[in-house]
């Protein structure tokens, strides 16, 4: 992913837009506003951007002012050596992720019971390599692909479905800094 892309995504209300329509099939901008909490105005202008760098297409539908999007391409991968724009990135992806996460965590308890046991958090601490460590982050992202038709077909979801979010980080461990 080239700078000016990741600089594009860099931004709370397309990172939420990206996230809706990986949840469903197509949306317009009026309702994935409703959804995320903005102006169709400003959602639509972020729609466009996003179309602009090959996120999400519009579909075409017909006559009508009916302006559906949906997703082109759900996979977002940079690395830190990808430069300023990849940190950049990756400090508004985190700030994202952790906000959701506080959140959710908050109301775990009002849960079901089924859903209390499958979900919680782990850690794992592992000796890799660079190499190694490439081929655990893609062996993970092979296992979760096989859920990822499911995203964008209601049809593929079993009737207990529910969007489950895993966010995995890798990095150094540095015992010390926490």
């Amino acid at each position: 992913m080239d700078a000016r892309t990741m600089r594009a995504l860099a931004h709370p209300t397309r990172l939420a837009l990206l996230e809706v329509l990986n949840i469903h099939p197509s949306l317009t901008a009026t309702e994935a506003s409703e959804l995320i909490g903005i102006s169709p105005t400003n959602c639509a202008f972020h729609l466009r951007t996003l179309g602009r760098y090959g996120f999400v297409e519009e579909i075409d539908t017909g006559p009508g002012r009916r302006r559906p999007w949906r997703i082109k391409q759900a996979d977002i991968r940079f690395s830190d050596a990808d430069g300023e724009a990849a940190g950049a990135l990756a400090d508004v992806m985190l700030d994202h992720w952790l906000t959701r996460v506080r959140a959710v965590q908050a109301r775990r308890h009002s849960l079901p019971a089924e859903w209390q046991e499958a979900l919680g958090g782990s850690q794992t601490i592992v000796y890799a390599t660079p190499d190694e460590t490439r081929q655990l982050v893609e062996d993970l992202r092979t296992v979760l692909s096989r859920y990822a038709d499911r995203a964008r077909d209601p049809d593929q979801r079993p009737d207990a479905a529910e969007p489950v979010e895993m966010l995995v980080f890798t990095q150094l461990f540095d015992a010390l800094s926490s």
